[in-house]
């Protein structure tokens, strides 16, 4: 093999592995001195323009550096501004239990400026600090607009869709609805419900192991942090949604409810489904729902019941989803400055939303939820833990240094997918960090070598030392090529590209990496995909490939059984053969709890047919 085959790929990777996130440094493109703590208002505001353009800038640079310019932009523009020495937080957070109350988040509400992270993280972690919320807010905002201006609804989403024009709802109101279908259906998509880390097991609460920039950026997260990001994407545009407590007690919830006139649509984030109507079609209303419970049996497959019973419709509580940093009154003013491509929702006002929900039909208490604010802490948990800190660190350094995979992960999260004039797109990156390990691993030690001196690394003279370092990297880059490969096909079924999909989460992911976390994700997205080009193509064939991969998942704990079964059921072409898996998968796992929470674009396929089937011919 050529020293310089794919070298620059290579050297990228291995510059990192040495050097981790770099030097690079980020070139102000405002002169911080001119505009100083006195100016007013219009010039002050640059240093707001400045940290957005950072953020949009963000594959470009190291992603701890940027923290660093956006909070000091941030609280520069800040400290111009006329605090109301009389502005008071929400009352809701005074209505909140003490000990949540007392958790440093929500400290100082109304005059603290932007954190950075607690001085205990530095030598951990870049992370910690309100840039997280800042980045996530920000991908969120990215991804909602991307989806209201490329996606529509399926066919039969949007026959249920015009079916309310003129009844209940306005043709505007029917737009918003059809938009947090697509919302709630991206999220489930891309937001998966991994199997625990067994070290993690019983370590955080359902919804705070991860906060949601966090489940973001690592396509994971249970039926709680899925609905966190499905309210980040509809608060984005301009849409109200809440999570739903069914019933007393302890009791999980995982239904949303999105406002949209004056109902409450339904989406249950465990089931990967909307709550149905009586005929298994379409969104159900809490206003219905509460007048008929009966039609929930509509949720129900052969053998699984739906886990809502009558009783429970009789007490619905709505959660009020707001993150600690969207209650200062930091957020207040941020929110009103910020205009053009720069628009974002960062502030929350819970009262507010409160009084317009108080009078829905079946609602009979609102409060704000603790959950978000527990999540917040979970940063600081991982890393006091001996187990778990080291675990966190890795999972840092691989998707915060400036590898193809991280910068790949980073334009997927903005939705640059494809290359441009000047800059890569996911796609493209995703492919060189695939063959990157294939170029790494076809090559001999000596060449290995070479390519890592080229980097920048020295070696020992050590033989045994240089083969640890060797099999260091060499595990680094097929973890890179797992995950690559997986979010392939993440991108391939947001484009309805079904053929490339299902050889990117069954070739590149299942048959590559039989064990991989993603396991249950991948035969998600297989069904999905042939469910896909069942309907294209009124394929009977591909409808079997979907109806066995919704069910045949070997896994008894998966998140998904219970919504997969469910949609198994409703398959057209098959719905016969559904009961029959549906008792299978009930045989398999009999005293499964019933509240248990239940985963080609043409340049893709050019991708694919070059450098993927390229690796198809040439690997061992």
């Amino acid at each position: 093999m050529s020293r310089t085959h794919h070298t620059s790929s290579i050297l990228l990777l291995l510059v990192v592995l040495v050097l981790g996130c770099g030097e690079r440094k980020i070139r102000p493109q405002v002169d911080h001195t001119k505009a100083t703590v006195s100016t007013e208002g219009g010039s002050a505001k640059q240093f707001v323009d400045q940290a957005m353009t950072y953020l949009r800038d963000l594959d470009r640079y190291p992603t701890g550096k940027v923290k660093a310019e956006v909070l000091e932009l941030m609280n520069r523009w800040l400290i111009s501004q006329k605090l109301d020495p009389t502005w008071q937080p929400d009352p809701m957070v005074a209505e909140l239990p003490e000990a949540i109350q007392s958790l440093p988040g929500l400290q100082d509400l109304e005059s603290r400026p932007f954190l950075d992270q607690p001085p205990q993280f530095a030598s951990a972690t870049f992370r910690g600090s309100e840039f997280d919320f800042l980045v996530g807010t920000f991908w969120a905002k990215s991804i909602s607009d991307w989806i209201r201006k490329n996606k529509t609804p399926p066919a039969d989403m949007q026959a249920f869709l015009d079916a309310q024009i003129d009844q209940t709802l306005d043709q505007s109101q029917v737009n918003d609805l059809g938009l947090a279908y697509l919302f709630f259906d991206w999220t489930i998509r891309h937001i998966h419900p991994v199997r625990t880390n067994e070290h993690e097991e019983g370590k955080f609460a359902p919804g705070t192991s991860r906060d949601t920039w966090n489940a973001l950026q690592l396509n994971e997260g249970d039926a709680l942090e899925r609905a966190r990001v499905f309210i980040q994407l509809c608060r984005q545009q301009g849409l109200d949604a809440v999570v739903l407590k069914f019933g007393q007690g302890d009791k999980q919830p995982q239904v949303v409810g999105v406002a949209i006139g004056q109902e409450l649509f339904l989406f249950d984030m465990a089931y990967a489904l909307p709550i149905s109507e009586k005929d298994g079609t379409g969104i159900q209303r809490l206003s219905h729902l509460v007048k008929h419970p009966e039609d929930l049996q509509a949720m129900a497959s052969a053998n699984y019941k739906y886990p809502v019973t009558a009783e429970d419709l009789e007490n619905v509580t709505l959660l009020i989803e707001a993150p600690s940093t969207a209650l200062t009154q930091a957020t207040k003013l941020l929110e009103g400055v910020l205009s053009g491509d720069s628009t974002m929702k960062v502030h929350v006002d819970p009262s507010s939303l409160k009084d317009r929900l108080s009078n829905f039909q079946g609602v009979t208490d609102i409060q704000l939820w603790t959950t978000p604010f527990e999540a917040e802490m979970a940063i600081g948990k991982r890393l006091s833990d001996p187990v778990l800190g080291p675990l966190f660190q890795v999972e840092r350094w691989i998707y915060d240094t400036m590898t193809p995979f991280a910068t790949a992960r980073t334009l997927q999260l903005m939705c640059i997918f494809d290359d441009e004039s000047q800059q890569r797109g996911a796609r493209s990156m995703f492919m060189e960090t695939r063959l990157m390990e294939r170029q790494f691993r076809i090559a001999n030690e000596r060449e290995q070598l070479e390519m890592l001196a080229m980097g920048g690394m020295e070696f020992p003279d050590n033989p045994e030392v240089q083969r640890f370092l060797l099999d260091r990297v060499q595990k680094n880059v097929l973890l890179w090529r797992e995950l690559a490969s997986f979010n392939l096909g993440v991108i391939a079924l947001e484009d309805e590209q079904f053929e490339s999909a299902i050889y990117f989460f069954e070739n590149g992911t299942l048959e590559e990496f039989p064990n991989t976390r993603f396991k249950s994700a991948a035969f998600y997205g297989i069904a999905r995909s042939a469910e896909g080009l069942a309907q294209q193509d009124e394929s009977q064939e591909m409808a079997q490939t979907a109806f066995d991969f919704y069910t045949d998942d070997d896994d008894v704990l998966s998140a998904y059984r219970r919504g997969n079964a469910l949609r198994a059921q409703r398959l057209p072409l098959l719905e016969s053969k559904a009961e029959t898996a549906d008792k299978r998968q009930t045989a398999e796992d009999p005293e499964m709890p019933e509240t248990e929470f239940e985963s080609p674009d043409d340049k893709a396929n050019a991708a694919e047919s070059s450098p993927a089937e390229a690796e198809q011919t040439t690997e061992n």
